[in-house]
């Protein structure tokens, strides 16, 4: 070859490198660094960073000379970092030259690579066989980078060099890392490229439909429903102001409906944690969500209380089982003194002298726990009793006023302006009787009202009352349905069977008579005011109300 023709294939193989390089540098513009060639001689110095995408969840086991140790599921691995030199006449006549090859640890330190030295060897080997295949196929060479760089990145690699078994990618732990620090490496990673291939992406909007990109949208957990931040900040903000709890969950159409329609009972994933709520809506309200949810927890469990100080009033869950447990070959002869000071004294009927001081029977002994009236606040750390809302006075020491409807009671039995009521007086204040007799009769007539007017939720026991309409209630609290008239609890996706079904107390009774009387009544009245059409639609809501 003539030194003109060496200079035409320089100039070709010059143009060929730029114009790959520009490509690449197109798609990956942070990925590919240039370097100036040492000795100013022609050609490129490169170094490429690939990193390691697979298009499906890859079961990762991790090995140590000792056996294999914990396994995890990634789609993501650490980049692989090639320096590589194009010779003045790559493509054609020359190929790629690997400088160096590295799978640098994504630590920040350097703690060498997460890619055995072998393994590195066999990809970076890789490029001059790519090149001679292709010289071999077309007669001359050509550019390979690409081709190389969609074999690594793809994790195309890890099959050729058979370190996927089965469906299996076992990876060994480098020497200077515990499999735990590798594994939660790896963890990390492949977790931060999920974000930011979230944030790169675009998403529709359910609420505005709108396409936003990922780092202005924030993903439901469990469901993985997306949202633009601002929609779903008002959507939240008005739930946690109004009260409504369980609208701070996911507001797509599918996941509301399948809420709506669960069954009583029923688990579904739709639960969203702290970090998520504030970061939509702030601390503020971040902090009202968690107060309301801690009291409706002390609403729907019975177990549950609420803090008697003023300033506090956060939910307070039943304690732990506060009596030891007690080997039950000894348990009959273990006496607790709460438990002696209640119990009433006995003669042993076999004893040779009544001057033997009497015992207690152990068959006697109640099983009251006056612990069980223990609580400790976890807000406040206040510790007070459960009977009567005071500081907790141990458990040998009674309530300050212990039993409160019977001190009402016997107050009340006393004529007004008698001896027993002016005894009790004195003892114990006429202004506090009379704030207990009025805090007593207030709660009567509130249960009497409840009793008479409410239906308790099948669900969660909230008391609801019904103004007009159906008996076919759904509860705003938890969601459940039920019947009005009896309380049972129906079927979400089949509410009318219950109403359908012979032999029921509510069969025919989806409405009851009052409710049908009073639309007889307005379509009556209506009909006089708007010349007609009484029939028709009296006909309909009958047909309705029979069926």
């Amino acid at each position: 070859m003539t030194q003109m023709e060496n200079d035409d294939v320089a100039t070709q193989c010059s143009t060929l490198q730029e114009d790959e390089i520009t490509v690449l540098e197109s798609i990956y513009p942070s990925l590919i660094a240039r370097h100036p060639n040492p000795d100013d001689k022609p050609g490129h110095l490169l170094t490429l960073t690939i990193p390691i995408s697979f298009a499906t969840l890859h079961h990762i086991q991790l090995d140590t000379p000792s056996g294999p140790s914990a396994s995890l599921e990634v789609s993501h691995l650490p980049s692989l970092s090639l320096r590589v030199l194009l010779p003045a006449t790559y493509p054609i006549t020359e190929a790629a030259k690997s400088v160096s090859l590295r799978a640098p640890i994504p630590t920040g330190e350097k703690l060498g690579n997460w890619l055995p030295k072998s393994v590195l060897k066999k990809v970076s080997d890789k490029l001059t066989e790519l090149w001679n295949d292709e010289k071999e196929i077309c007669g001359e060479g050509m550019g390979i980078l690409w081709k190389w760089w969609e074999w690594v990145g793809t994790g195309e690699f890890l099959i050729d060099l058979e370190l996927v078994k089965g469906n299996m990618l076992e990876l060994s732990v480098p020497p200077m890392l515990t499999p735990s620090t590798f594994h939660t490496m790896l963890k990390t990673y492949n977790a931060s490229q999920l974000n930011l291939d979230f944030e790169k992406t675009a998403f529709s909007c359910s609420i505005c439909l709108e396409n936003r990109k990922g780092k202005s949208c924030i993903q439901m957990p469990g469901c993985g429903c997306v949202f633009c931040t601002p929609c779903l900040s008002s959507c939240w903000s008005l739930a946690i102001t109004e009260g409504t709890l369980e609208n701070v969950s996911c507001p797509s159409v599918s996941c509301t409906k399948k809420r709506a329609l669960r069954e009583r009972g029923e688990v579904v994933d739709d639960e969203v944690d702290t970090d998520l709520v504030e970061s939509v809506v702030g601390k503020e309200l971040k902090e009202r969500w968690q107060d309301i949810k801690e009291k409706r927890k002390a609403e729907i469990d019975p177990s549950y209380t609420i803090c008697p100080r003023p300033t506090c009033q956060a939910a307070v869950p039943p304690p732990a089982t506060l009596t030891p447990s007690i080997d039950s070959s000894f348990s009959s002869r273990v006496i607790r003194l709460s438990d002696i000071s209640s119990t009433t004294p006995t003669t042993n009927s076999d004893a040779p002298s009544p001057a033997h001081p009497p015992f207690f029977a152990i068959s006697s002994i109640p099983g009251e726990d006056r612990w069980s009236r223990y609580r400790v606040c976890p807000k406040c750390s206040f510790s007070f009793c459960l009977y009567c809302n005071a500081t907790w006075h141990g458990p040998h020491t009674p309530c300050a006023f212990p039993q409160t409807s019977l001190i009402v009671a016997e107050y009340l039995s006393y004529p007004e302006g008698s001896q027993g009521r002016k005894q009790m007086e004195i003892k114990r204040g006429k202004a506090n009787l009379e704030r207990m007799v009025s805090k007593h009769l207030e709660d009567e007539a509130n249960k009497q009202w409840l009793q008479g007017k409410t239906r308790a939720c099948a669900g969660c026991g909230v008391r609801v009352e019904k103004s007009h309409g159906c008996n076919h209630m759904t509860c705003g609290r938890c969601n459940s349905h039920f019947c009005y008239r009896c309380g049972d609890s129906i079927k979400p996706t089949d509410p009318y069977k219950h109403f359908n079904t012979p032999g029921k107390s509510c069969y025919m009774k989806l409405f009851d008579q009052d409710e049908v009387d009073r639309f007889e009544r307005e379509l009556v009245n209506e009909g006089g005011m708007a010349g007609g059409g009484i029939e028709d639609d009296w006909r309909e809501f009958r047909g309705f109300w029979e069926w």
